[in-house]
This record gives structure tokens, sequence and C-alpha cells, in this order.
């Protein structure tokens, strides 16, 4: 299938790929001192990716999924902290402007925000309770409580990534009034509100560079204005569930460009390292030329997979084959980079596992391709599920409820 390597597509390509090679420079020291690269953010602006996904109509780029991946897994080579980041400013206005009910007046003062302003969006839904595994668990514990001109919002959200470096934050959070836990009322809040704080508990394996700190409300107010009215939201969980690959295809997008820089650095490695008496490097030896080819293979077969979801989110939108050909992809992804930093680390020998080299923090990166939403337990659910035509009302719940 051709995927249409567009003049548009090539030249978000090198952009990306240049912004990539500026964070390579800092990545390393971003990853030690788990801080938040604000220049990188700054550099995606300068270069016009933050409309990336807004359509043409609303003042943006217009490139649609297919072009968000490839802008993604460049980004990732450079530092995949940034890329992953930046994924949440560009999901959330995918999932907002591309599929969402808003009215059109809504749609277009958020790309007015993002376009003409250029503020930085980040996601504050995720919450301690939460599992990948069972999205019936999204049902928020932190409330809204209303009051004149707007909520009161008490409560507290984690994985908040990029919430320091952020403008704005797409909020979530459940009425009080509301007898319906997985009701939602959405928000789209101007950063460090009254009432707000950032609690800087982020210090992980890997991609340390994201701070996915924890958010906490205390009485913060929110006007009306903020609120999101026209986009009701009765069920948390169904509402991801469908906006699933909107969410999370640049993600998978980005750990592929994790495994694409682990392969690159491998092969420099084998380049690079001659044994003293041998008259050539490891690079020819049999164990790691297979070990390069399997690596090559699994990202080529990945990659069309990824292109393949883009296209079909961008000329289908959400549909049953859509959401089933993106949780393969993310299986495969996941599965496929897992393996291959694991053998790019065992190529590099014991030399890669010093902190701080690139394969070492590669590594580290790419540790949670398996577990970032949706883990692969739950896309081979999804996957039999929707390959088997299976109702998800006749379905039992993988635990027991309370």
């Amino acid at each position: 299938m051709e995927f249409g390597m567009t003049p548009e597509l090539k030249q978000i390509q090198r952009v990306s790929r240049e912004l990539a090679l500026d964070f390579a420079k800092r990545a390393a020291e971003h990853d030690r001192d788990a801080s938040t690269p604000f220049e990188n953010y700054e550099a995606i602006r300068k270069a016009g990716l933050f409309g990336l996904v807004v359509p043409i109509e609303y003042g943006g780029m217009g490139m649609g999924m297919l072009g968000y991946v490839i802008s993604a897994e460049e980004l990732a080579q450079g530092c995949p902290s940034t890329a992953l980041s930046f994924n949440m400013h560009s999901a959330v206005l995918a999932a907002l402007l591309m599929t969402g009910p808003l009215l059109e007046e809504t749609k277009k003062k958020i790309s007015d925000l993002v376009v003409g302003e250029g503020k930085l969006i980040s996601a504050t839904f995720s919450e301690p309770q939460f599992t990948g595994l069972i999205p019936s668990s999204y049902a928020c514990a932190t409330t809204t409580r209303r009051v004149d001109g707007g909520v009161i919002v008490n409560g507290k959200k984690s994985f908040a990534t990029m919430v320091e470096a952020a403008d704005l934050h797409f909020l979530v959070a459940h009425p009080e009034e509301s007898s319906n836990p997985q009701e939602t009322l959405c928000a789209i809040i101007p950063a460090k509100l009254p009432g707000m704080q950032i609690d800087r508990m982020w210090d992980t394996v890997g991609m340390r560079a994201t701070r996915s700190d924890n958010v906490i409300f205390e009485n913060c107010f929110v006007a009306d204005q903020y609120i999101l009215h026209d986009l009701p939201v009765p069920s948390l969980g169904g509402w991801l569930v469908n906006n699933e690959h909107y969410f999370n295809l640049p993600y998978t997008a980005v750990y592929f460009g994790v495994g694409v820089a682990a392969l690159n650095a491998a092969k420099e490695t084998a380049w690079r390292r001659k044994p003293v008496g041998f008259a050539q490097p490891l690079a020819y030896h049999p164990d790691v030329r297979r070990r390069i080819a399997l690596a090559s293979a699994q990202l080529d077969s990945a990659r069309l997979m990824i292109y393949h979801s883009a296209y079909l989110m961008d000329t289908e939108g959400h549909n049953d084959r859509t959401l089933s050909t993106y949780m393969k992809a993310k299986y495969l992804v996941g599965e496929s980079v897992a393996g291959i930093i694991r053998s790019a680390l065992e190529i590099g020998g014991g030399h890669a596992l010093v902190k701080g080299g690139p394969l070492e923090r590669l590594y580290r990166d790419g540790a949670s391709a398996t577990i970032h939403h949706p883990p692969s337990d739950y896309c081979l659910s999804e996957i039999a599920r929707l390959d088997l035509g299976l109702d998800p009302k006749e379905l039992q719940p993988p635990v027991r409820m309370a």
C-alpha cells in the first residue's frame, strides 16, 4: 500500500529530523537530572509543529495522524522524553478537533490558542487508581462541585506529563451531582490556577525528562469559560476507548523511534568495536549480523503497521477495523522494540551498561513500550474481541467488580 509521502510529509520528516539532532545534544543531561526540556518545546513551537494535527480549516497544518506519526518517529530518535511528552499536546488536539462533537466555535477557539497564541497543552486525566488493563476503571475520583460562575475542583492526578512546561491543561473530573461514577466533565484550563499544585515526585527508570508529576487540586476554581460544555462524556472509559488510537498511536510511533535509534546505535557499536588481534570489527560476527537483520526486519514490519493504522484513521475515522489495526500495531511495536533494545544492549556488551551511554538510556526509555497504554495483554484481548466480533456487553469483567 502506498501511504503517500507527499512533499508536505517529507518536509515534516525533515524538520522533525533536524529538531531531533538538536534534542540529542541535551538528552543525556535531561535524563540524568529528570529535568523538563523547556528549550525543546520552544523549538517545536518555533518550527510550527504545535498545529501539526490541527485541521487546515482551523489554521493548522492538517497533516493528520500519518503526518504526526512520521514526526513522532523522528523526534523520538533525538529525545524520547520530549517526543513522548509532546504527544499529549497533539493527542488532545486530535481527539477534540478531528473526532470530537465540539461546536465549530469551540474548535476554532482551541485552535486559535494553539496556532495563533502558541499555547502548549498537557493532559491531566490519569489517576492513581486507573489501570490500563481495565478501561472501566477510568472513573475519576477527582471531583467538581458547581458554584456560581464555574466549578470547584478537588482531587489528585497522576502521570501529568509535561505539566510544568504547559500553558494549558486538559482536565477531566467527575461532577459531584452525578450518580454515574463514569460521567466526566472536561475542561481546558490555564496553568497555575490558584489551588493547583504540582507534586514533583517523578523519579523513574526511563522517560525521566517527561516530568510526569502528580497534580493536586485543592478547592481550585475553574470558570465556566474553560469548561467544554459541548463535550458530554457519560463514560470516561468509553470515551477513551473510542479515541484510543488518536491518543495512543503517536505514543506507539515514539516507541518505534526508540527502536530505530537503538538499532542505529547498535550498528555504530558493531562497526566501532574491533577486538585486538582481529582484522574485522564485530559487524562481521555472524551472531551480530543475525541480531541486526532480525531487528531491521521487525522495524520495517512495525513501520508498515503504524503507517497503515494512521492511514485508516485519516481515511475512515473510528471503526472496528481502525481500532483492531491500531491494537495490532501497538502490540507489534511494543513487543518488537522491547526485544530490539535488549538485543542492541547485548551487542554493545558490558560497555553499553555504563550509565549515561546512549544504549543504556534507550534501554531504559524503551522499557515501558509494552506497558504504556494499551499494554500488550490488553491489546491481545481487544484484537481477539474485534476479530471474533464479540459483543463487549456479553464479556465478563476480567476481575470481579465490587
